[in-house]
């Protein structure tokens, strides 16, 4: 059972002498057989002493079936052992997709006995052909088989695939399509549960936490689930329908979908779990230190002295702590759970922030609505809502003494000429209605859409189109223009007076503050950014005042705690090099600004 010493014998005398090199140990209890799991997961665990069988079931084959009369042969390209039913542990990673070419010698044929021999077909359009639901089919006797006794089958579940199979009886007469089969990779056994596509990262406890939930919800930041299953349901002596009690989720996604559970299986446990990402460290720590505790007849030579933490030989003062973790993990786990419920609110409450830089079509002119409401404007109409079937400007804004008409459009490109001039004859006309030549136009774009705002071109407009705007006496804007003025108005960079003053103006709309006097870039800092070392000339500086700062074209705000001259604290200043303590951090190469009233 245990690998021994190596030894060797002296030529003078029988005494044994051991080996510098030691064999590994390697306990026959429990047999693992490791489907597709990698080679550094398998070098882990037989490090551990584990008794480890590599298998696989198959890989992705690329069949070049590039004409509408193409078709291949191909054989099964799995492998597992001839005693997979003796094992103890079998280990499924679905998540892998390896492709190799197709071969024609994978079809060899040297080794056919009796008058006939069988292959699957693959015919155009199909060019990869996936063989691996094929394979578990093969193998599901075994595993039904292998869950009759105490045993463990463990599935990192990917998504599931369901492929149509041909099988073909090549004979020395004919090749003919003996029968069709359409087979899921889902079908490991007899009972399992029923499940669809869905994927996502956010996982959580059930309502009833298990002892693997812990462990699993440790190793969920990086992982993502592929699958949801449905809570198996059998028939009770009354004839009611009830939730199979043998079967008990692990975790849920945020909607309390299952998607990691255990299943007791005849005298077996399935476990399925999502797609974790370090699995490799996952399951050492999974068979080591919990496996061993829950199933220690599978595990009688591993498990570290799990059995010292199981709770039935506590130290002094032990049990108090172990309530005291358990309810910090508890808060936390609330915590947690009130945070995302906030963070779902925000997102409720400000979609029209992220519409903004993301929509189209109505949703973008209901945003962009909503957002001139926001900025105080008294008198905004959705002509989209108001007379949907009228094609002129999506909305109108009556200010009394000034108009605005606008048009909007969100693209996955930038705009043409046509659609920045469009405005320019609804605000004529307007102005016709009005008799009146206090109508403005303003063009609103949410170019790029699909692309983050920041790596867009901006601004989305060529030369050509801004001159032209500022001679027909209309505005270019963009959304995300917008949606960076928010910020600087929350911040009290701007004023929401400000922003909607500037939406009147022609050519290139911009949202920044106005009447700034540069001060230029300061030489040095200090204190990490909070000391700036500015030369002035002839702009008073004075404490307490409040600077703006211009970096890659964003703007931010700090104000002067205090001033130093030559080493003197002063109250202001305006000639000379200037040692400026500011209240918050600046970047390198930010741009000084004071602004005129």
């Amino acid at each position: 059972m245990f690998g021994r010493n190596k030894v060797k014998k002296t030529a003078d005398n029988d005494n044994e002498i051991e080996d510098n090199e030691l064999d590994t140990i390697t306990h026959d209890s429990p047999q693992i057989c490791l489907f597709d799991m990698g080679s550094s997961i398998v070098t882990s665990f037989k490090a551990a002493s584990y008794n480890i069988n590599e298998a696989s079931l198959g890989k992705l084959v690329k069949v070049p079936n590039d004409r509408r009369d193409s078709q291949h042969f191909l054989k099964l390209n799995h492998n597992s052992p001839d005693n997979l039913h003796e094992h103890d542990i079998v280990v499924f990673d679905m998540d892998l997709s390896e492709k190799v070419d197709y071969d024609i010698k994978d079809m060899g044929h040297n080794n056919v006995t009796g008058k006939s021999t069988y292959a699957l077909l693959s015919a155009f359009p199909e060019k990869i052909f996936n063989p691996i639901p094929y394979a578990i089919r093969a193998i599901s006797n075994e595993i039904n088989e292998i869950l009759n006794k105490e045993s463990i089958v463990i599935i990192f579940a990917s998504n599931k695939e369901e492929v149509h199979y041909q099988e073909v009886e090549i004979n020395s007469y004919e090749n003919r399509i003996s029968h069709s089969r359409d087979l899921s990779n889902t079908s490991f056994y007899s009972d399992f549960p029923h499940c669809y596509n869905k994927k996502g990262r956010k996982m959580k406890s059930p309502d009833i936490e298990s002892k693997l939930t812990p462990l699993l919800l440790k190793y969920s930041n990086d992982s993502e689930y592929k699958l949801v299953f449905n809570h198996p349901t059998q028939w009770e002596s009354n004839h009611k329908q009830v939730k199979d009690k043998n079967f008990v989720p692990l975790l849920v996604n945020n909607d309390g979908e299952i998607i990691s559970f255990y299943h007791q299986v005849s005298k077996g446990a399935v476990l399925v779990f999502p797609c974790i990402e370090d699995k490799e460290t996952f399951l050492l720590e999974l068979f080591n230190n919990h496996l061993s505790e829950i199933f220690p007849s599978l595990f009688p030579f591993h498990g570290q002295f799990g059995w010292l933490d199981n709770g039935d030989y506590l130290l002094p003062g032990e049990a108090e702590l172990v309530g005291k973790r358990e309810s910090i993990e508890k808060c936390y786990l609330n915590d947690v759970d009130q945070n995302e419920k906030s963070i779902l609110k925000l997102k409720e409450d400000f979609s029209f922030l992220r519409e903004l830089i993301s929509e189209s079509g109505d949703k973008l002119v209901s945003s962009i609505e909503h957002y001139l409401r926001w900025l105080e404007f008294e008198n905004v109409v959705n002509l989209d809502e108001t007379n949907p079937d009228v094609l002129e400007e999506d909305i109108q804004v009556d200010c009394g003494d000034q108009f605005l008409v606008v048009e909007i459009k969100g693209i996955g490109g930038t705009s043409t000429d046509k659609d920045c001039s469009q405005v320019s004859k609804i605000r004529y006309r307007r102005a016709e209605q009005r008799n009146k030549f206090d109508v403005s136009g303003l063009y609103i774009v949410n170019h790029q859409r699909y692309m983050p705002p920041s790596t867009r071109k901006n601004p989305p407009f060529t030369e050509n189109q801004i001159k032209d705007s500022v001679l027909d006496k209309r505005g270019l804007l963009t959304t995300y223009e917008l949606y960076k003025a928010y910020f600087l108005i929350e911040r009290g960079i701007l004023s929401k007076c400000e922003v909607r003053e500037r939406l009147f103006d022609y050519g290139l709309v911009e949202l920044k503050p106005s009447n700034l006097i540069s001060l230029g870039i300061p030489q040095e800092y200090f204190m990490s950014g909070t000391v700036a070392i500015l030369n002035v000339k002839g702009e008073k500086i004075e404490k307490g005042m409040t600077l703006f700062i211009k970096k890659n074209g964003e703007y931010d705000k700090v104000k002067v705690i205090s001033i130093k001259i030559n080493d003197d604290v002063v109250d202001e200043a305006s000639e000379g090099e200037l040692g400026l303590k500011l209240d918050n951090p600046v970047k390198n190469n930010s741009e000084f600004f004071i602004r005129k009233m």
